[in-house]
């Protein structure tokens, strides 16, 4: 009796462990993660608002110091219609104030179109590629194929990882980085950051030109050019 007691805490002790070890190897097999939906990354309905802190400066030749400027944005989707192809576009109003005590001030609508493999965003009558899918590190694209701008190679960094934006933290963010160039003369930055189930969470731009005497070339001081931050305070639907 106490041979086959001896036996059967043994085979349970290895059961155990080999199922430990499964459940670990389980955990750590990036197939078993929870399935991501990446439309939610630029999640569209009736309703979904977004409110922005802005920050603006500008630099001008000569000036010591930029302009800065403040303000809020905030972006709601107003309506939607579709077509045989499945074509889904969106309407979305940008209202606009000076402070959080003020009202808001409607200054434009936009049009956002959810095509099964892209998001194009139609602003200030230029067409944008937005986001490609699938979602991919490896994914590249023209962010202006639609718009008669300079080609610009779109893609993404930092897919489905944990990020902060403020004071606020989200489960699942990712990057897409419009442009990232820089030299001892100028430098050109374009990154959105998106959350999963929330949408564009900051929208980083910069567009400078450095000194370029003899005294100051390589210096990294700012000539011209001007930066501009998006980002998120809050969002909801109405």
């Amino acid at each position: 009796m106490k041979i086959a007691t001896h036996i059967y805490k043994s085979l349970t002790a290895k059961l155990i462990a080999a199922s430990l070890l499964l459940f670990a190897l389980e955990a750590c097999d990036p197939k078993n993660t929870e399935p991501v939906d990446v439309y939610g990354y630029f999640p569209l309905e009736i309703g979904r608002y977004t409110v922005y802190n802005v920050k603006e400066e500008i630099y001008s030749t000569g000036q010591a110091n930029p302009v800065i400027k403040n303000w809020q944005e905030k972006d709601k989707v107003e309506s939607v219609s579709d077509d045989e192809a499945g074509v889904f576009t969106y309407i979305v109003s940008r209202s606009t104030r000076s402070s959080e005590t003020e009202y808001w001030t409607k200054i434009k609508e936009y049009k956002v179109q959810k095509y099964p493999d892209k998001i194009l965003t139609n602003i200030d009558n230029q067409t944008f590629f937005s986001m490609a899918f699938p979602v991919d590190t490896k994914m590249t694209w023209n962010g202006n194929t639609y718009n008669n701008r300079d080609e610009e190679e779109y893609h993404y960094e930092n897919v489905n990882v944990p990020g902060k934006v403020g004071a606020e933290s989200f489960d699942r963010t990712l990057r897409v980085v419009e442009r990232n160039d820089s030299s001892i003369i100028n430098r050109y930055i374009g990154i959105k950051q998106y959350g999963l189930g929330v949408g564009l969470l900051s929208d980083n731009q910069t567009s400078f030109e450095y000194c370029q005497d003899d005294a100051c070339i390589g210096s990294g001081k700012i000539d011209s050019g001007t930066r501009k931050a998006r980002v998120i305070v809050d969002y909801g639907i109405e």
